[in-house]
């Protein structure tokens, strides 16, 4: 807790966003009026809620909250009047310095305003604000969801990559961040030895896939 107790007082009050060993915890009273749900929460509540639970939330939502969402596909899994899940949510980002990242978040519940006309199996893009929201199902925790959903369009399935493509785009990337040719990488063309560059690729996702 004593590193906890460090964090707390160096930023109490702050309009500060910590990514720390507890996972990112933003210190904004200005945010926690920005969180669906929380209406009787205290500041304090709203920190020690962070401590307990902000490394198990949608991290992906969590990137576009903090950065910039470019969109988002899915496949619709299931459907009510209310509400309509995907299945999974493959997310489109980029950060400040204008790198893009990508990933997937499964199991996305939204609420129905939008998708009315559309039906379980359809793949969807859109756009979509990233907000905050309390939940309260087995403990409190803070977490990521879309809303308000614009621009939605109907797409093919296979215009949704697999988890291997997911997976293949992280491992291009570190390649990319820890090859000894980097600085002279314009992020075209690749100057690695092609058979080199298959056996690391090969390795890492076989790596990657068996934990």
């Amino acid at each position: 807790m004593s590193e906890w107790n460090e964090l707390k007082k160096a930023h109490y009050g702050s309009d500060t966003c910590v990514l720390s060993e507890f996972g990112t915890i933003d210190f904004s009273p200005e945010k926690l009026k920005k969180i669906e749900g929380v209406e009787k929460l205290s500041y304090d509540e709203y920190l020690e809620i962070q401590r307990k639970s902000a490394k198990d939330c949608r991290h992906y939502f969590e990137m576009c909250y903090y950065e910039m969402a470019l969109g988002f596909k899915g496949q619709i899994e299931k459907k009510n009047s209310k509400n309509v899940c995907f299945k999974r949510i493959y997310v489109e980002g980029m950060y400040r310095d204008g790198t893009c990242f990508d990933g997937k978040e499964d199991h996305v519940w939204l609420p129905i305003n939008g998708f009315e006309e559309y039906e379980v199996g359809d793949c969807l893009s859109f756009f979509a604000e990233v907000y905050l929201y309390l939940k309260t199902s087995n403990g409190k925790k803070i977490d990521y969801g879309l809303r308000n959903p614009e621009g939605i369009k109907k797409i093919e399935a296979y215009e949704l990559p697999s988890d291997d493509e997911l997976l293949m785009q992280s491992i291009n990337s570190i390649i990319c961040e820890t090859c000894f040719l980097n600085e002279q990488c314009y992020g075209g063309y690749c100057l690695k030895n092609k058979d080199e560059l298959k056996a690391i690729r090969k390795d890492m996702l076989k790596l990657a896939k068996a934990k």
